[in-house]
């Protein structure tokens, strides 16, 4: 086929205009709380405190002091807890209250995990939601920050 000059390329157009449109939604919308929740459980699991204090929300603890909770949780307490998790579903409350349902499997590897439903509170603050720490139940994750 032959390319004619001035002849616009259907295809590029409509990429480039998808990539904006995505860029709006983000730049708008910000992240959704349920990958947050993602980002939340994959820090639990590899047991990086930094970022678990990033998207913890803990009103009255300077982002260090949550931190130093992290650590003793990520140090002490999730070596001894194998889990495996997934997101389920996301529900608004209103613009700066949600919940992630998620499933989690404890002490996954072993033949009598099952799976259980829990709920993760998520708050949004200075345009980033956060996960309400406080707000999760011990019966999920035991020797959380408080």
């Amino acid at each position: 086929m032959k390319r004619r000059a001035g002849r616009v390329n259907f295809l590029a157009v409509l990429g480039i205009l998808g990539i904006l449109i995505i860029g709006v939604f983000f730049v708008i919308g910000g992240e959704s709380a349920s990958s947050v929740a993602s980002r939340f459980f994959t820090a639990l699991a590899r047991g990086d405190a930094k970022a678990l204090a990033n998207v913890s929300y803990m009103p009255g603890l300077a982002p260090a002091e949550i931190e130093k909770k992290w650590e003793y949780t990520t140090q002490v307490v999730a070596p001894h807890y194998p889990f495996r998790w997934e997101v389920v579903n996301e529900s608004r409350a209103d613009e700066t209250n949600a919940a992630v349902t998620i499933k989690m499997w404890k002490n996954f590897g072993d033949s009598g995990s099952y799976d259980e439903r829990f709920g993760v509170p998520m708050v949004r603050q200075d345009g980033k939601w956060l996960v309400d720490v406080r707000g999760i139940p011990r019966k999920m994750f035991p020797g959380l920050p408080r």
